[in-house]
């Protein structure tokens, strides 16, 4: 199936909520109104539980609980309420695939998130469009697995056979999910910078042209993928110097610590919200 034949069916996945879109241009705003946001917010049931199941969370509630939504938001502020904002628009978008264990795929993109806004905040990426691309680098695979579920099998045992999930996606249906996810970002109206961001995200330095959010999730996914595997600091210090990205960002030795400060909470804030 070619490119354009796949995305040619892009009608078929659910969108976005409206309510939700008005909510991610509210926390978009500097000037909002900590009380317009909470308004719009209780106008969507479900993400109006997600924000008091995480504003009771171990993290945010110091064993004091809130029970309404104004308090959750105030409790909460901006950053933790976009971040939940822009997950919700995913995870609602997607609400069942029936290939995958979308609980597992829901984790790992979190805590990708996660780690992405980790090195945001270790160099100079913005950390909360960091956490976004994140979330969005692998809306492509979802678009795959929802619109060609009958190729995924076949992309699968050619990835454990040894194969790269692109080169696999690839032989498979001519395109991969990095070129699918970057057109569906678009449909959805992110920002230029995360469509080319998602499009680029497995060669982040092409034809000269720099992707420094591209370069942040790739290395996001390699320390997901590596991390727990190196015991010590200095293992991790090695392995890090070894990663063309950190020399492209100009990421800090501090991430380290800030990298095992956060590992494992995109997994929490999936169960919070998924």
């Amino acid at each position: 199936m070619e490119q354009n034949e796949i995305l040619s069916h892009a009608h078929e996945l659910p969108k976005i909520p409206k309510v939700i879109r008005e909510m991610m241009e509210l926390v978009n705003d500097p000037d909002v109104e900590l009380q317009d946001l909470s308004k719009t917010i209780s106008l969507e049931q479900v993400v109006s539980g997600r924000v008091l199941r995480l504003a009771n969370s171990a993290h945010f509630s110091r064993g004091k609980s809130v029970s309404s939504v104004n308090q959750a938001v105030v409790r909460l502020g901006l950053e933790p309420l976009k971040t939940l904002i822009i997950a919700s628009s995913l995870v609602s978008a997607f609400p069942y695939v029936e290939v995958i264990d979308l609980e597992n795929f829901w984790q790992e993109t979190f805590e990708v998130a996660v780690l992405s806004k980790a090195i945001g905040e270790s160099c100079s990426v913005n950390p909360n469009d960091a956490f976004t691309a994140g979330m969005l680098h692998n809306i492509g695979d979802l678009m795959i697995y929802t619109v060609m579920a009958d190729k995924v099998p076949e992309i699968f045992e050619k990835m454990e056979a040894g194969r790269s999930k692109v080169s696999a996606q690839r032989s498979t249906i001519n395109t991969d999910s990095a070129v699918l996810g970057a057109k569906l970002a678009e449909s959805w109206s992110f920002s230029k910078e995360l469509v080319f961001a998602i499009s680029e995200q497995y060669e982040p330095k092409v034809d000269n042209i720099y992707s420094p959010l591209a370069a942040t999730v790739r290395l996001a996914n390699a320390i997901n993928r590596e991390w727990d595997k190196l015991e010590t600091r200095d293992a991790k210090k090695v392995w890090l110097s070894e990663q063309i990205e950190v020399d492209i960002l100009f990421v800090n030795e501090n991430v380290i610590e800030h990298i095992d400060e956060v590992r494992g909470s995109g997994v929490e804030m999936a169960r919070l919200v998924v």
